[in-house]
């Protein structure tokens, strides 16, 4: 009896073994999914191998933190700031700065092997505002902007050879289709921001300056000196002649109303190039060295003898900070 009560232990235990080799323990039967961040469940948050890495803003104004992507406005922080990038999340990096952990978009934060592209997103809602979307909301608007970059990266180089025109990409947009008239200070923004940034791609003349000025000239667009496409009160003949116009003028500390001709123009977009070539003359030029701070920027040109108001700088300053139009700067 004792002999057949071993032989069934020995032939159960065999069994067990046979288990065990059949299916061995392996890494992989624990590993987590990897698309899952595992310190916050956020599966739309991918971590990798090449996470955490350093990161640094590269943005002409303050980026902001945001919750989630497209989520509420944590904090503001300034160009040239160290990041710590620990993974990402459509068009965002999920990053931590100063203490504090949140998202920032992928194209102001740049990372070893991946510069940022500086490139102005398309601002769901009224994100640009410094609103913000749901969770589901922000995640969704996010990955579909992270294909669209995509697929709109994979194309640029084979169209960007078709454009003759450094600027031609911003005067097919908004500008083109810009008929006059008053605008809000919003509208102003998304139909000459594009416009005034590519100029400052190509001249360093800030985007933020030209804009502040196109509205203090216009009146927000309400006037362009009649039908002359002026948007920033240059004087004399311009690439579609002149008109002459009562202007008023500050002369030994008093204001005067004068006869002046003014430039005109075939179109808005001639307007604001030929304003980036005006500020790069001789007379200007010198502060361009302040091309990264606007505000400096704009007291120089000011001294230098751009309008006549001895409130000029102040003004504008005023105009780029209530409206935040160093958005539209590059550094």
């Amino acid at each position: 009896m004792k002999k057949l009560a071993l032989m069934f232990l020995i032939v159960f235990l065999g069994s067990c073994f046979s288990l065990l080799a059949a299916t061995p323990f392996t890494e992989d039967a624990v590993k987590p999914d990897d698309s899952t961040n595992v310190a916050t469940g956020d599966k739309s948050t991918k971590v990798d191998d090449k996470f955490p890495v350093a990161g640094t803003i590269e943005a002409g104004s303050r980026l902001r933190l945001r919750s989630w992507p497209w989520g509420v406005v944590l904090g503001l922080f300034e160009p040239g700031s160290s990041v710590t990038v620990t993974g990402v999340s459509g068009e965002f990096y999920q990053v931590e700065i100063n203490g504090q952990k949140g998202y920032m978009h992928k194209n102001y934060i740049s990372i070893p092997g991946a510069p940022a592209s500086q490139a102005e997103p398309y601002y769901p809602g009224d994100t640009r505002n410094g609103g913000h979307l749901s969770m589901n909301e922000g995640k969704t608007a996010s990955e579909e902007g992270a294909k669209n970059n995509s697929s709109s990266n994979s194309s640029s180089s084979s169209s960007s050879s078709s454009s003759s025109s450094p600027s031609s990409a911003a005067d097919t947009g908004a500008i083109s289709s810009y008929k006059g008239g008053k605008l809000s200070p919003a509208e102003f923004s998304r139909v000459f921001g594009p416009v005034a940034r590519e100029n400052m791609r190509r001249t360093g003349v800030p985007a933020s300056v030209t804009l502040a000025q196109a509205a203090l000239e216009t009146g927000w667009g309400s006037s362009s000196i009649g039908d002359a496409k002026n948007m920033f009160g240059i004087k004399g003949t311009g690439p579609a002649g002149s008109i002459r116009v009562s202007t008023q003028e500050f002369v030994n500390g008093r204001m005067i109303t004068i006869q002046d001709n003014f430039r005109k123009y075939h179109s808005w977009q001639e307007s604001f190039d030929d304003h980036a070539k005006l500020l790069q003359n001789s007379r200007y030029g010198y502060a361009l060295q302040y091309k990264n701070n606007p505000d400096r920027y704009a007291q120089e040109i000011h001294k230098a003898g751009y309008a006549t108001d001895p409130n000029y700088a102040s003004k504008l300053i005023s105009i780029m900070k209530a409206n935040n139009f160093y958005q539209w700067d590059v550094k």
